[in-house]
């Protein structure tokens, strides 16, 4: 707020104030009296907005008193907002020659930040000639609800703040809410700490229940005491006081506060043991701070429990002071003898400080795991005269704790139900952990195993590897090995260990587990017979198959000479008797000799095929790329000049390609072709396809004809030497040429299938170890 609101007030009661302006002693005097006296609340700022006066009610409505107000700035002690935005507000003042002002309607928000509805009139106060601007006058209204309280309590007020800021004595105001609203100068001095940082103190941040316990008595209308030490937590000092409180009464007669006097105790304490009794004690409770406290007299076994320590058992306020006794019932049976012997321990002097761990009750019957620890205070026969000390809840850490414990044990026996060695080495080599396996094979018991070298696990010539070993996982993060593990008075056993670096409290660890090879060593040794074994069934078989190799090829070589021979003597005789004796023979005769011929070019046609057959199969493959496109245009051109008159359609797709033998290649597609030339020999418009294709997932080619076709049902015969689906009256040939086929099909790798209807035609597919086709188009 600017101009005259811009200030801050001094009360007409307090002390000596400033020379009001423009007057004398006399003048001041009688605006004191007046401002006293007056219906309203009146504060007074000079020209630079500073307040020098203020009256009782204006002290009671804005939270201030005039000492503390006097030289504050106006907009500070009087801030004002409006009634209908809540805006903050400036308030112009009147000249002398103006019309009167009419009452502003504001909220104005005093001390405690509370809001009170009040009527405000701002002049300014008329000065002399060539006088600079004296000052502003405020004058504030409240309603009628508001004032009757405060007129109630502004003059007792009044004179209690007369008499409270010179007192030896340090005094102070609390409010329902148990926050201080006024405090003396003495109150500052005795607890070290400033005025404003006293002023709206809550006192409910103390930790102390005996203190809180007046003060909470106060507001219920009855006085209370406390004498002892004290701490702020707005000053790490301890003091040691005497505290009296009251409680505050309006005119109705209702309570609205207290009042507490407080003195210096510190003074009057006869020794230096007293004073520390009192330090000892609030250096423990500052330390710990967010934890319960309590106080133990040995000597009445009175018990003090502070409000934290009773919210973590859920006891009442009622409890706040028992026995030790008392408090032994609540601590787990289990743990009593423990705590007993801890206390006892330290009231004798044994310990320098009292420290345990025990289950306490709460008020269901809970236990909560705590950290109990204390202090003891001792007269000047060393007897312990109290003993001052924390409980912390330690439940979390303790279940915690347990967690981990149950982890690690059953982390150990997993490790002990290994059916293998375990093992961890630190970075030198040495045992540092293993499993009962470990134990149980080499028969060493634990302290022979304690940091025991690797070496001292395995075999002697292997002690010098296992070392390499290890000292190559440190580096590599991974290592392996094949040992003999030792034994105590037994054999040695195999054993691959697989060792891996780890980091344990920071420093490098190689863990190993190993695998029993005696098993996979028989194996191995099974095996070895095994393949002796196999290589002499493989030779002997190999043996067989060369006899029988050599045995087929006689054969063949008799096929082809042997068998020749006659054949040939049969055709010669047969072609002289025709034409040397052809006109005595009758038509009879002739044709009988016509069939003799012609079955000996049959036989002829059949050796020639049982040969090709032979030959496919002990023939050597030599894969290379082979362009079927092209060899089978040139099998088809072959085809056409030796039946030139036939008009066969022959659609050969470009770019087919595949991995094989060349001449055994040719030797396939010779046969197809060559059958679906033949048995087009009766259609009329006879059309022969050969394409790739894709039949049953399988990437294949495949030789389409409209010719004669078969019966599906003997399709399994297609493919076996000598079996024909159709006589030689209607198509000639001796059986073998698919046989051939399938025989040259399967060496590549491949399967060979037929599909087909009677008079309808026939496809044949063929596929070379299904290898992609290429081209295909």
């Amino acid at each position: 707020m600017n101009g005259p609101l811009d200030a801050a007030p001094a009360s007409a009661s307090d002390g000596p104030p400033p020379s009001a302006p423009g007057g004398g002693d006399t003048s001041r005097s009688c605006l004191e009296v007046t401002l006293r006296h007056i219906s309203d609340a009146v504060i007074v700022s000079d020209g630079q907005g500073l307040v020098t006066l203020m009256n009782p009610l204006a002290e009671a409505l804005t939270g201030w008193s005039g000492f503390e107000a006097s030289g504050q700035r106006l907009a500070h002690v009087f801030p004002v907002v409006s009634d209908l935005t809540g805006e903050p507000l400036c308030l112009a003042p009147t000249r002398p020659d103006e019309a009167a002002p009419d009452w502003t309607p504001v909220q104005l928000i005093d001390r405690q930040g509370r809001r009170h509805a009040v009527s405000v009139r701002c002049a300014d106060i008329p000065g002399t000639a060539g006088q600079a601007q004296p000052g502003v006058v405020l004058i504030v209204r409240g309603e009628a609800a508001d004032r009757a309280p405060q007129r109630s309590t502004s003059s007792p007020q009044a004179r209690y703040r007369a008499l409270v800021e010179n007192s030896p004595v340090g005094i102070f105001h609390f409010g329902t809410d148990l926050r201080i609203t006024y405090s003396n100068k003495r109150l500052a001095e005795i607890l070290g700490a400033s005025p404003e940082a006293i002023q709206g103190f809550d006192l409910h941040t103390l930790d102390d229940m005996s203190i809180l316990s007046i003060l909470q008595g106060a507001l219920g209308g009855q006085r209370g005491a406390y004498d002892g030490p004290f701490a702020l937590p707005l000053s790490p000092e301890v003091h040691l006081l005497s505290i009296h409180v009251a409680p505050e009464r309006d005119a109705a007669g209702q309570i609205y506060g207290g009042v507490g006097i407080v003195e210096d105790r510190a003074a009057f304490q006869s020794t230096d043991e007293q004073r520390r009794d009192a330090k000892e004690r609030y250096v423990l409770s500052q330390r710990s701070a967010n934890e319960g406290l309590w106080d133990w007299d040995p000597n009445t076994q009175l018990l003090y429990l502070s409000p934290r320590l009773l919210a973590l058992l859920g006891l009442h306020s009622d409890t706040l002071k028992t026995t030790g006794a008392e408090w032994l019932k609540l601590i787990h049976p289990d743990d009593r003898k423990r705590y007993r012997a801890d206390v006892i321990a330290h009231l004798r002097g044994q310990t320098e400080h009292f420290e345990s761990e025990y289950r306490v009750a709460d008020k269901r019957g809970n236990f909560h795991w705590v950290l109990a620890r204390g202090l003891a205070h001792r007269g000047p026969d060393g007897r312990a005269v109290r003993i001052v000390g924390s409980i912390s809840d330690i439940t979390a850490r303790k279940r915690a704790e347990e967690q981990l414990k149950a982890e690690r044990d059953f982390s150990r026996g997993l490790i002990d139900s290994l059916p293998a060695p375990f093992f961890l080495f630190d970075e030198h080599g040495r045992l540092v952990l293993w499993n009962r396996f470990v134990s149980e094979l080499t028969g060493l018991d634990d302290a022979q195993l304690q940091n025991a070298g690797a070496g001292r696990l395995v075999i002697a010539e292997q002690e010098a590897v296992l070392a390499h070993r290890i000292e190559s996982a440190l580096g590599t993060g991974e290592a392996s090995v094949e040992v003999m593990l030792r034994r105590d008075h037994a054999e040695p056993v195999p054993f691959l260990v697989v060792g891996r670096r780890v980091l344990l409290d920071g420093k490098p660890h190689i863990v190993g587990v190993g695998t029993d090879l005696t098993e996979r060593k028989f194996a191995e040794k099974a095996i070895k017979r095994l393949n002796l074994e196999l290589e002499r069934r493989v030779a002997e078989r190999t043996s067989q198959l060369s006899a029988a190799l050599n045995e087929l090829e006689s054969f063949s070589y008799s096929v082809s000479h042997d068998l020749r021979a006659p054949l040939r003597a049969i055709e010669g005789y047969s072609a002289i008797l025709g034409s040397d004796y052809g006109d005595n023979l009758d038509d009879e005769a002739k044709e009988l000799l016509r069939r003799v011929r012609a079955a000996v070019h049959r036989m002829g046609q059949l050796i020639d095929d049982l040969l090709t057959l032979s030959r496919v199969s002990r023939k050597a493959l030599e894969r290379r790329p082979v362009d079927l496109t092209t060899l089978a245009l040139v099998i088809c051109e072959e085809l056409r000049q030796q039946d030139p008159a036939r008009p066969v359609r022959v659609d050969i797709a470009p770019g087919l390609c595949v991995e094989g033998d060349p001449s055994l290649m040719r030797t396939v597609l010779e046969n197809l072709l060559g059958n679906a030339w033949k048995f087009t020999g009766r259609v009329a418009m006879p059309e022969i396809r050969f394409e790739a294709t894709r039949h049953a997932g399988v990437d294949a080619f495949v030789i389409r004809d409209n010719g004669a076709g078969f019966d599906m049902r003997y399709r399994d015969n297609l493919f076996r030497p000598f079996q024909r689906l159709h006589s030689d009256r209607e198509f000639p040939g001796t059986g073998i040429g698919l046989a051939t086929v399938a025989r040259i099909v399967r060496r590549h790798g491949g399967e060979v299938w037929a599909e087909g209807e009677v008079g309808k035609g026939a496809s044949l597919y063929f596929s070379i170890g299904q290898t992609p086709l290429q081209g295909s188009g």
